[in-house]
């Protein structure tokens, strides 16, 4: 499995890109949504962020993004539906992740994905 993560300003958003792909042929129990009103006393986004960035600095630059929206993640069977969940988070607006850009669209997230296919 690849895992592809997308942080969306707002739930509707994140929404409207999960309902999305699972129209179009992937399966619900592969989709996860999270808010920061689902952390109420742990640190689970910081803690998933970590997994995935050996630096902390990194690590605590997407947690901080994902705290203060939603985050989906999908867990994608192959490369090409790894490409088309990052298409369609882009396309549903998900948020620039790199801190030095001044666009909002995301194409960053491709290098979640490549740093997921590092830990295989």
């Amino acid at each position: 499995m690849i895992t592809v993560i997308g942080i969306f300003e707002n739930l509707e958003l994140a929404d409207e890109a999960s309902s999305y792909l699972i129209a179009n042929n992937f399966e619900s129990e592969n989709i996860d949504i999270h808010t920061h009103a689902d952390e109420p006393e742990t640190d689970r986004i910081g803690n998933f962020f970590s997994h995935f960035f050996e630096n902390e600095k990194e690590a605590t630059h997407y947690a901080s993004l994902g705290r203060n929206g939603s985050i989906v993640t999908i867990h994608a069977a192959s490369t090409r539906e790894a490409q088309e969940a990052v298409d369609v988070f882009n396309q549903y607006g998900a948020i620039e992740v790199d801190a030095s850009a001044t666009d909002t669209r995301s194409l960053v997230i491709d290098q979640i994905v490549a740093q997921d296919m590092r830990l295989k």
